[in-house]
């Protein structure tokens, strides 16, 4: 299924998003769970923030577009059009 043409929403609950700095993968043959962890820079603890469970095409599909995502990022904060913009 795509998300172009569907209109998308999200609650204003969730709007801000959420930060994490850790991450945990576990997966079987018919699904991937992704835990999105944040770690306390002072306390040694940590917790979920978001869980996403998927299947493995929908995981793949994903790391494809993130890859782009990531490709474009490195070339952008490489270029000399960019240095000194932060």
């Amino acid at each position: 299924m795509s998300e172009e043409g569907a209109e998308i929403t999200i609650d204003d609950s969730r709007f801000a998003g959420v930060w994490a700095n850790a991450a945990r993968v576990e997966a079987s043959a018919d699904e991937v769970t992704m835990d999105f962890i944040r770690i306390d820079p002072v306390e040694p603890r940590g917790m979920v923030v978001a869980r996403v469970t998927c299947s493995p095409a929908f995981l793949r599909n994903f790391a494809d577009k993130l890859e782009g995502v990531w490709q474009n990022w490195a070339w952008r904060s490489s270029s000399p059009d960019t240095e000194g913009l932060e």
